[in-house]
């Protein structure tokens, strides 16, 4: 009796000395950072646009979505592509032992994200102060273009230096400066102000606080970014001195086509806020874009899936192993769209409920959107990640001719509808477009890899199933070996 309890007990150390071999590996520490990050960045980022939309007024809390979206495509443009591109420089050179070349990359990156940082956010703050002054949100947008500009700036830089440390192989510091320290502050300070009576903001403060807490997070991976270089790329003396690294233009030559592709999936994906303040009052934006906002949740699954599948292309591809990368693939695109599909549900069923529970009774109007979009993040879901697919497998210039050709369609149909038939019409077609890119590019792995990686309930339950006999059988041996000993 004493032995059995002995061996039982001696079985469950064990099993928690594997637990924290397991919790210390590197690999699965980063990914449990990311994942922690990436839930973390989506939950906080819709309850920021939920807080908001209690303080601003609608009109204010749809130009604030305007901006947040001229952001977020002035960050695609400033970052010239860097904050991809930097990844593959810096995890090359490293493992090649080129610390002196890794460095002098990631200093040269950063000069010219400042560059690019600028360039973008004086040039959008003049445009909308000249050109864009009766087109993007009319004078409420023109009052707020020096807030937008900075935020831009600030959304380059942060970009850069948070891909940078992942680069280095600091995936804590990577996911920190990512977007998770600056929402963070963002909902602090939110919540202190509400705390201490404000019940109502303008666009102004509420572009101000974003700014503030962007400076901040910024300011610290700036100082965490400059000790890491000075530290972690000490010149080692085995090092060929004649090694510079690479020029301004060899960086940009890697790095611009990236930014091409970037642009063009912005177009396809995320225009239509733009193309709705074009006909339609801030009102109007504030309903559709609070139903985009939600899109966060589904979008979650999306990032969850290509962070996973990252991994494992990374690792099968090199040794030519398609059937694992395609038998991985489909077990980790329907762990990821199961619990998508519940919640797309509840979207498409209760939309109204929903959007009047987080944002307010003014927003219930948008059920019908927020269905038809949760459609579309379920379709880009049930795909897999075939655009991820060819980009890490040598096939960018495929991937870019896709996404080039369907974002020029989708726009001018989007552009087209819009005015005549309103903002369901152009949720719609925005899902039209992205489920014509995700067959095309599904096909396109199809022929060139010899795989498919997409939602297949049956196939995930065989694999499973596998996945789970092939964990008996191992444990059997195990025991068998420990009777072996005894």
């Amino acid at each position: 009796m004493r032995s059995n309890r002995s061996s039982g007990t001696r079985h469950k150390l064990e099993r928690f000395h594997d637990l924290r071999k397991l919790t210390r590996n590197r690999t699965v520490n980063g990914g449990l950072w990311i994942f922690a990050g990436r839930a973390f960045f989506a939950g906080s980022a819709l309850l920021i646009n939920i807080l908001l939309s209690r303080v601003l007024n609608t009109a204010a809390f749809g130009a604030y979505l305007m901006a947040f979206n001229i952001a977020f495509f002035g960050g695609v443009v400033g970052t010239l592509g860097l904050n991809q591109s930097i990844i593959r420089f810096l995890a090359e050179q490293r493992e090649k032992g080129k610390q002196t070349w890794a460095r002098k990359t990631a200093l040269l990156s950063l000069k010219i994200a400042m560059i690019g940082a600028a360039g973008t956010g004086i040039l959008y703050t003049f445009l909308q102060l000249t050109l864009l002054r009766g087109v993007l949100g009319s004078e409420i947008m023109a009052s707020a273009a020096l807030w937008t500009g900075l935020w831009i700036m600030l959304t380059v830089l942060q970009n850069v230096m948070a891909e940078t440390f992942r680069g280095h192989g600091d995936v804590r510091q990577a996911t920190l400066f990512s977007g998770v320290l600056s929402n963070f502050l963002m909902l602090a300070g939110l919540g202190l102000l509400m705390w201490l009576g404000r019940s109502s903001l303008s666009l102004e403060h509420a572009l101000i606080l974003v700014t503030v807490c962007m400076g901040i997070s910024c300011i610290v991976a700036g100082w965490r970014l400059l000790k890491l270089l000075q530290g972690g790329f000490r010149n080692p003396t085995n090092e060929p001195a004649a090694d510079h690294g690479p020029n301004a233009r060899q960086l940009l030559a890697v790095s611009l086509p990236m930014m091409a592709s970037n642009v063009a999936l912005f177009m396809l994906t995320s225009s239509d806020i733009w193309i709705l303040g074009v006909f339609y009052d801030e009102s109007e934006v504030a309903i559709y874009g609070a139903a985009v906002r939600l899109m966060a949740v589904l979008n979650f699954f999306v990032v969850l899936m290509n962070t996973l599948m990252t991994s494992i292309i990374s690792k099968y591809f090199g040794s030519g192993q398609f059937p694992s990368i395609q038998n991985a693939g489909r077990i980790i695109v329907g762990i990821s769209t199961l619990p998508a599909i519940l919640i797309g549900m509840v979207f498409m069923l209760m939309g109204e409920q929903v959007l009047q529970l987080a944002f307010g009774s003014a927003y219930g109007s948008g059920h019908a959107i927020l269905a038809v979009l949760s459609l579309g993040q379920l379709i880009n879901l049930f795909a897999g990640p075939s655009g991820l697919l060819l980009t890490l497998t040598g096939h960018e210039r495929a991937m870019l001719r896709i996404t080039l050709i369907t974002s020029v369609v989708t726009v001018i149909a989007a552009v087209t509808v819009v005015h005549a038939w309103g903002p369901f019409a152009l949720a719609v077609v925005m899902v039209c477009g992205l489920l014509a890119q995700n067959g095309w590019m599904w096909v396109e792995v199809r022929r060139r890899l010899g795989i498919s990686v997409h939602f297949h309930p049956v196939d995930l339950i065989r694999q499973l199933m596998r996945l789970a006999g092939r964990n008996k059988n191992i444990e059997q041996q195990v025991r068998l070996k420990g009777a072996s000993y005894k």
